[in-house]
């Protein structure tokens, strides 16, 4: 088997080679050809450079209040991601909200370390938001960059690309998120409510391997094949009182795990404020953004408590304050993603896991008041669960709705968005007249 790398170009690319959600391009689309060979879809990278203005006269951002989510950098400017057969165009994966889904993923598997060195060189991430500040958002020059897409198909094994024994070409969409997603205020008070990001020369490399002939001879007479990966599904949902209950019909097969993470809906789509922050539940910001702490919670499986038979209680008390978050709760947030006996890394801390913020940030102490300028990347919160912890198939969430249900310590119907992310293991079946994902 022969190895080479391939370059794609961004297809729907502009005359000046330049993509701007700012100005109406708001997807990426590469196309993987069809031909005998497969494609490692974990050497796949999306590689461009991206540069960000203060306005249409381009100037730079330079000595503005305007920053990017240090923990994601680059990450940030990525609705979604979707896979498709490219002679079919049957949709294979679609991962929603990918940048907040990467908000999650990206601590519970990566070290402060891994941010500060080959991250920060691939993606402009970093453990330090006046760091992200100076190298990305407010650099006045291109920041160039070599993103991997971990959505679970784009993760898994080699994927053949051809039309006879394999999916018949692979199309990868990025669709750009909205500038005010992207961009936020250090103080909560945007200075450059124009900004926005430009993504130049945006093209993906990848590495193909076409069989010797002897084994393509094998392939071509093959009729049909079948792969298998980790796929993440992505759910939203509101809550508003002391007691939050979520429920969907996920008509899953194999969940391996599930993870949620939750912010403010005022901070959706805000250039004030940072949107792809995972924070606590919090009260009305007009009152000082006070949280409103979760006591108590469990995940269900068709309402009843699974795959623990009892609630999970936080350590919240009034007097002492208790800041520090339970480790139990972390611990399962950690699992969801990576499992925790197994992990090696994570930037989650005693730092940017506590209770010491306001969601309104103090005029007297700006960055210990606010939660995404909190040290160590800012606050890194959210509920995880495992249905896997033995090493099995998971669990099977075809007849009955999974849930998840929470006790507050205090509401004053501020909505709360929950953006809910669900990992199971899906199939992925091809011949010549198709494709066809089995859930």
């Amino acid at each position: 088997m022969s190895m080479r790398y391939v370059q794609i170009a961004c297809s729907n690319k502009p005359s000046d080679n330049k993509v701007s959600n700012h100005k109406g391009i708001s997807e990426m689309i590469f196309q993987i050809p069809e031909m005998d060979a497969f494609v490692d879809p974990k050497s796949i990278r999306l590689c461009g450079s991206i540069r960000c203005y203060k306005d249409d006269t381009l100037a730079s951002l330079a000595g503005s209040k305007m920053m990017m989510d240090a923990r994601l950098g680059v990450y940030s400017v990525i609705n979604m991601v979707t896979t498709s057969s490219l002679r079919h165009q049957t949709t294979i994966e679609q991962t929603r909200n990918f940048n907040r889904m990467m908000s999650s993923i990206l601590p519970l598997s990566n070290s402060l370390g891994d941010f500060q060195s080959h991250m920060n060189n691939t993606a402009g991430t970093s453990p330090a938001v006046e760091q992200t500040k100076a190298s990305l958002t407010q650099f006045n020059a291109d920041t160039h960059f070599a993103l991997a897409l971990p959505t679970g198909f784009l993760s898994g094994g080699n994927v053949p690309l051809s039309s006879t024994f394999g999916i018949g070409g692979l199309q990868i969409s990025c669709f750009l998120e909205n500038d005010s997603q992207v961009f936020f205020a250090s103080d909560g008070t945007a200075d450059e409510a124009g900004c926005f990001y430009e993504i130049t020369n945006p093209h993906l490399v990848c590495e193909v391997m076409t069989p010797s002939p002897d084994v393509l001879a094998q392939l071509m007479k093959r009729a049909s094949g079948q792969l298998t990966y980790q796929s993440v599904s992505s759910y939203y949902d509101t809550i508003s009182s002391t007691n939050a209950q979520i429920n969907f019909n996920l008509g899953l097969s194999k969940v391996r795990s599930a993870f949620v993470n939750f912010i403010d809906s005022s901070q959706l789509n805000n250039i004030n404020t940072n949107g792809l922050a995972t924070l606590m539940p919090t009260r009305d910001t007009g009152t000082g953004g006070d949280i409103s702490n979760v006591t108590e919670y469990q995940f269900l499986k068709g309402g009843t408590q699974f795959p623990k038979l009892y609630p999970e209680t936080l350590n919240v008390r009034d007097v002492p304050l208790t800041s520090v978050c339970d480790p139990a709760t972390i611990r399962d947030y950690v699992s969801a993603v990576v499992p925790f006996n197994k992990n090696t890394m994570s930037s989650i801390t005693a730092a940017n896991s506590n209770r010491n913020w306001q969601l309104v940030p103090s005029a007297t102490s700006l960055i210990d008041g606010s939660p995404y300028l909190l040290a160590d990347g800012g606050l890194c919160w959210g509920l995880g669960v495992s249905y896997d912890s033995l090493g099995g198939m998971g669990s099977s969430f075809l007849s009955e709705n999974w849930g998840l249900n929470m006790n507050l310590d205090g509401s004053d119907g501020n909505v709360q968005s929950a953006f809910i992310f669900v990992n199971s293991e899906q199939s992925l079946v091809f011949n010549a007249n198709g494709v066809q994902v089995l859930k």
